[in-house]
């Protein structure tokens, strides 16, 4: 890459929480090289609030993506409006951490004179420098550090990074008070959610899992739900024990706050399992077997463990993540829980 001193540097980065926790690395060895620069993260609007307090970013700025569901005069109106806000920000360098021909125009309208992003975009040549990699071909860890190189950056450490909100962390401190939850008690954190029905555990199997690990083990167990959870009433009538609680949240700093207190997480591929690595706390996810190699990076060393399964597709209705069993799930977790 051409020799450059960046002074004010825009990172796009609109995925899912996941993306947003796994791309601190990147994002930190950005700040490690230009030290003395400016680094704006541009994300989507719900999650505004994900990366703040992170040491490595300067300021946090969100597009509303229902933007993208208008349609005519009121769509341009907006398009133009956010473009002239970007080019306000005077950024000298924009490095976008995801494909999409939006981006690419987003970089180059704004006036940056370095612009980084994947190659795998039909504006690509509107880039100054492509990064040669493409989703799902590699680990999106390995993807998102190489865009970063691609910036002429070097990362020494994988590590991800979160940082609690404090105000936020209150509610599930007042939340485990009322619950009689103490420093002492011993808590397996389950997050069934995920982006994908495909890629969730059949709901049939928490109450195998729970009855194995009340019969066999002393610990408390936190079911950490959201809205489409509650979509299912039925989930939670075999999980009524004094020692199940269920926490409800659609805030990720009250999220973090549960998980921070588990000896272990228990989920599905969701940003969950980010946060719990991004925390240094056990993990064991699962996998659908066609997703192994692009969002599994994390060690073992650093106890984050995953088991692997099938998508049942065969009933577009009722579509589940198949051959994990609560015996398999409850095995491996008392291996985790012995070696921690």
């Amino acid at each position: 890459m051409k020799r450059h001193d960046p002074k004010n540097i825009l990172i796009i980065n609109l995925k899912f929480l996941g993306d947003l926790i796994v791309t601190t690395a990147a994002i930190r060895a950005i700040k490690e090289k230009y030290s003395s620069s400016k680094i704006t993260v541009l994300v989507r609007k719900q999650y505004k609030d994900v990366l703040a307090g992170n040491k490595n970013i300067d300021e946090i700025i969100f597009y509303d993506l229902s933007n993208k569901e208008k349609r005519g005069l009121s769509k341009l109106k907006r398009e133009i409006k956010f473009v002239c806000f970007l080019r306000s920000k005077r950024f000298d360098s924009v490095v976008s951490f995801q494909a999409g021909d939006r981006y690419v125009l987003w970089s180059f309208l704004s006036g940056a004179k370095f612009r980084v992003g994947p190659i795998e975009n039909n504006l690509a040549f509107l880039l100054t420098h492509k990064a040669n990699v493409y989703e799902n071909r590699n680990s999106f860890m390995d993807y998102y550090l190489e865009i970063a190189k691609t910036f002429g950056t070097e990362a020494n450490s994988r590590q991800t990074d979160f940082v609690m909100n404090n105000d936020y962390c209150k509610c599930v401190d007042d939340f485990f008070s009322e619950k009689n939850i103490i420093e002492s008690d011993k808590i397996i954190c389950i997050h069934p959610g995920a982006g994908e029905s495909s890629r969730k555990w059949k709901l049939d199997n928490y109450p195998l899992l729970v009855n194995k690990i009340f019969e066999q083990t002393d610990y408390k167990i936190i079911f950490t739900i959201g809205p489409q959870e509650l979509k299912h009433k039925t989930f939670f009538e075999p999980l009524i024990n004094p020692r199940v609680l269920i926490h409800y949240s659609e805030n990720v700093h009250e999220l973090a706050r549960v998980i921070s207190e588990a000896d272990l997480l228990i989920g599905m591929d969701s940003g969950a399992r980010h946060l719990a690595a991004a925390l240094n706390i056990p993990s064991l996810s699962f996998f659908p077997e066609d997703l192994i190699e692009a969002w599994w990076f994390y060690e073992e060393a650093n106890k984050q463990f995953y088991l692997s399964g099938k998508r049942n597709i065969v009933d577009k209705e009722n579509q589940f993540l198949d051959c994990i069993s609560a015996e398999m799930v409850f095995e491996k977790a008392i291996q985790i829980l012995k070696t921690k």
